[in-house]
């Protein structure tokens, strides 16, 4: 037997399936980040005259619906053991539902660079060994959904959206602290061929800015079949500021391969 052989095909399978699940993170966090002046003017945060709920689960949710209706900065770290870590950094503005992602991935065995571009109807993606320095542009005809994205309703990578559908319940440790437990089984990221009772009390840790908008969000996923435990931590900032979120030059992007296709399915 050709152990050389058999340890190269070993890592070739293995780092197939690492590229796989990079862009399927990436997709499910949602991608890029940009660089370079925005032609917009940027956004005021909004203010509001309406009373915010005294009682804790409705001052939380009005804390998560005032900050997904705002552009923002946001920095994700999902750490998922020994299946490896992603870290990112990038900004949504939901008035032009445009998305901006920088993605590192480490794995036990490499690191996976990944930038992405959501501007609705249109995602461009780079990823390290798929693409080069050139910009994969997605057809979202061809992809089934926002859901198979990573994108939530709103086009936010961060899953804030869907936060109060999940909330089952929730008490102020603090000022401005929250801690309780979600019902991730109500995610429309999550397949339901993943669902168990395991995902119906995650618990959850969240900071609220004295101007009612979230500014940290901690998820701890118990290991459920063969995904591992996961400790998700998302921050936010520059509540109101439109990002500089811009279509990379059209002479640097090619239209994306079936591998990738086929890994956002």
């Amino acid at each position: 037997m050709n152990t050389s052989r058999t340890s190269s095909r070993t890592r070739s399978a293995t780092f197939a399936r690492v590229e796989r699940l990079a862009i399927l993170i990436v997709a499910a966090l949602a991608l890029g980040a940009c660089s370079g002046s925005s032609g917009n003017a940027p956004q005021a945060a909004p203010t509001s005259a309406a009373a915010v709920p005294t009682d804790a689960p409705g001052a939380f949710r009005a804390a998560v619906a005032k900050t997904i209706a705002v552009s923002m900065t946001f920095t994700l770290v999902a750490d998922a053991g020994e299946v490896g870590t992603q870290t990112g950094q990038g900004a949504i503005d939901p008035a032009r539902k445009a998305t901006g992602y920088d993605s590192e991935l480490l794995t036990t065995e490499r690191k996976i660079d990944i930038t992405a571009i959501l501007i609705s109807p249109d995602l461009y993606l780079k990823v390290t060994g798929l693409t080069g320095d050139r910009w994969a542009h997605v057809d979202m005809a061809k992809v089934k959904s926002l859901t198979t994205l990573g994108l939530d309703r709103t086009g936010n990578p961060t899953g804030l959206a869907s936060l109060p559908d999940e909330i089952v319940t929730v008490t102020r440790s603090g000022a401005g602290s929250y801690t309780g437990t979600l019902d991730r089984t109500k995610d429309p990221l999550i397949p339901s061929a993943t669902a168990s009772e395991a995902l119906k009390s995650v618990p959850f840790e969240a900071k609220v800015d004295p101007q009612g908008y979230v500014t940290e969000l901690i998820v701890r996923t118990p290991p459920v079949g063969t995904a591992p435990a996961t400790t998700s931590t998302a921050k936010f900032a520059d509540f109101g500021k439109a990002p500089a979120i811009e279509r990379p030059d059209s002479a640097t992007v090619e239209q994306a391969s079936d591998t990738i296709y086929s890994a956002l399915q």
